[in-house]
């Protein structure tokens, strides 16, 4: 097993900072669920090789 070569980066902004247009819950789902899995799976993906 090797270490992780991809991390989940902080968002630079506040979440809530595209309201109205897209709401700070919908930034920190995407962020914190859809983002960190595609990040786990890379990681996932690297450490088959």
């Amino acid at each position: 097993m090797t270490d992780a070569v991809y991390s989940l980066p902080d968002l630079a902004y506040d979440p809530g900072a595209l309201e109205p247009h897209i709401s700070g819950r919908i930034m920190e789902l995407h962020h914190d669920k859809h983002h960190a899995a595609y990040v786990k799976g890379a990681n996932t993906a690297l450490e088959k090789l």
